[in-house]
């Protein structure tokens, strides 16, 4: 009968930079998984649930949106007539 229990969530230093893992067991044996690197947990939170904290941080530079938004449409001064 295979249990997954959760132990614990870990930061781990690699080569100065912060990574989160889970930590578990599985049929007895210890399992592993990489959630993402510490940073980009953290900017992920402020963008999504801290509008007001986003503002502070990083100014009227953010927008919230998609940063490679993909080519461009037709310019008003590009149109013909």
């Amino acid at each position: 009968m295979g249990s997954n229990i959760l132990l614990r969530i870990v930061v781990k230093r690699i080569k100065n930079n912060l990574y989160v893992y889970l930590e578990g067991r599985d049929d007895g044996r210890h399992k592993t998984l990489y959630i993402g690197s510490l940073d980009a947990i953290v900017r992920y939170y402020i963008a999504r649930f801290k509008p007001e904290l986003r503002e502070k941080l990083y100014g009227e530079w953010w927008t919230g949106r998609d940063l490679n938004p993909g080519p461009l449409g037709c310019q008003p001064s590009a149109l013909p007539g």
